[in-house]
């Protein structure tokens, strides 16, 4: 995922020079967790997950070998990009909720909050690895050699699946019809004031300020003067506060007061933003995006934990697809930062986010007060 993002990225920036450009394709990427996301978590819930997990990498590994040979091939255009880009993400909405559901199934209910964190890690350290790679690989030989790497890397993923052993899903899940099931998860989120704060808060990080990576190619072009190997190394170096944040969360026997430590991550995440308008050379970029990785991992491992602990077996699937409606609206916010830096330059539109992801956390806390005491 974090490999493809740079390449992407990388690629529309360099065919139109624009963020707002680069915030557009995210946009077709994100459509399908909107259209079909809900759906994935039900598909979680109902049927052999670990089948669903195989063919939605396979799926990603024939659309990156396309991105490969169109791109090596010399024929890429911007609507190639749109429409690989909106295909690879009605995979990662099925992907997500599969995945993530399978974890309570894994292990015991108290190690879950370690369950999650060491999820996160092996998260972060592809986006510590494959950013890096990719990004070498792009300022030596292209983009197009880049997709073939995330084609290989896809086939990799695909051989340890095949090794994991899963239990079966639950009868529960079974029956009803899709529809009715995709129903019965919204009425639950409704219903629970606070799993509708959990979704309501990881706006924040989750979906405004995970957007600020639209800008990084801006950012690295015309705030740095660097190249695609610089990006690809910034995002790794945000993977090792993902990590250092994961470990961290791994290490935690019983995490206590996981609202306010949601509460904090969110805020540090915004504030990260904001200082990242004040950028001006490269040594000022590390510090902040280690500590966006850091508070980005501690709040979603809160965050799902907290979801996990407070959802029936048979309806993890979907309320973990609810969240990716917080992914989704990733791109709109990037399309807005994306504006203001075309407009006013980057730093006007890493404002914009730090600002919205602040906004976000004082809504979850006027929304739900509670959220402060679990």
């Amino acid at each position: 995922m974090h490999a493809d993002l740079v390449a992407r990225s990388w690629l529309v920036f360099e065919l139109t020079g624009s963020s707002l450009a680069v915030a557009g394709v995210n946009v077709a990427r994100a459509i399908p967790m909107l259209l079909i996301g809900l759906f994935g978590g039900v598909a979680a819930d109902r049927w052999d997950r670990k089948r669903l997990l195989i063919i939605i990498q396979v799926w990603s590994l024939l659309l990156n070998a396309a991105m490969a040979i169109i791109v090596i091939g010399g024929w890429v255009e911007m609507w190639h990009i749109y429409v690989l880009a909106f295909l690879l993400g009605s995979g990662m909405a099925m992907n997500q909720p599969v995945r993530t559901s399978i974890i309570p199934q894994l292990i015991p209910k108290e190690q879950l909050l370690n369950a999650v964190a060491l999820n996160s890690i092996a998260i972060n350290a592809t986006r510590l690895i494959g950013p890096a790679i990719i990004g070498l690989v792009i300022a030596a030989w292209g983009v197009g050699p880049a997709y073939g790497g995330s084609t290989i890397a896809y086939g990799i993923v695909i051989w340890t699946t095949t090794r994991v052993a899963m239990p079966p899903i639950s009868v529960i899940a079974k029956h009803g019809s899709l529809v009715g099931q995709m129903i019965e998860g919204f009425r639950y989120i409704a219903t629970n004031r606070l799993v509708l704060a959990l979704v309501l808060l990881g706006l924040g990080p989750l979906a405004f300020g995970f957007s600020h990576q639209t800008l990084l190619p801006a950012l690295v072009v015309d705030e740095l003067g660097r190249d695609a190997a610089i990006m690809g190394f910034i995002m790794a170096v945000g993977g090792v506060g993902g990590i250092t944040g994961g470990f961290y969360m791994a290490s935690r026997v019983d995490l206590r007061r996981k609202g306010m430590i949601m509460l904090g991550s969110a805020t540090a995440y915004g504030v990260a933003l904001l200082l990242f308008a004040g950028v001006s050379m490269l040594v000022m970029v590390f510090p902040l995006i280690i500590a966006i990785g850091i508070s980005q991992t501690v709040f979603r491992s809160a965050n799902t934990t907290t979801l996990l602990e407070n959802t029936p077996d048979h309806l993890r699937g979907r309320i973990v697809s609810a969240t990716l409606l917080d992914t989704a609206l990733a791109p709109v916010a990037g399309i807005i930062a994306g504006a203001a830096a075309d407009s006013a330059g980057v730093s006007a539109g890493y404002l914009v986010l730090g600002g919205m992801c602040l906004g976000i956390v004082v809504l979850a806390l006027l929304a739900y007060p509670k959220l402060r005491t679990i």
